[in-house]
């Protein structure tokens, strides 16, 4: 009879502060900023969220069309950071940082990097 055990089961998939998933998904933590200086000013997520009447192609819109995101979630703070789920074959963070920086408003100080964790709580 065949079982499963820790040797040829499950690879160590359920170990706690990890990200792991089974279909081909990229997490990304992107820092939206709006300067291409090095002064690394931070776009308050905030004001260009498209909350109110009226408000269209703001910044998160944007970013979330840009980037075809399968999920995402934007905190109620100023740092600019931005948590977005993608199809994993078609972005990594190199190109997702160069197709978000088009974005009228957004410097190339702006960072994208792999999500080590989701961070989803506001």
């Amino acid at each position: 009879m065949p079982s499963v055990t820790k040797v040829n089961g499950f690879l160590n998939k359920f170990v706690t502060g990890t990200v792991f998933q089974n279909a081909n998904l990229g997490f990304y933590q992107v820092t939206l900023r709006s300067t291409s200086d090095t002064s690394n000013t931070a776009i308050n997520l905030q004001t260009q969220d498209g909350d109110a009447a009226g408000e269209a192609d703001q910044i998160v819109e944007l970013v979330v069309k840009t980037t075809n995101a399968i999920a995402y979630f934007a905190p109620s703070a100023a740092a600019g950071v931005l948590s977005i789920v993608v199809d994993g074959s078609q972005w990594d963070a190199t190109a997702l940082a160069t197709a978000i920086e088009t974005i009228s408003g957004v410097g190339t100080d702006t960072i994208v990097q792999a999500a080590d964790q989701l961070d989803f709580i506001a």
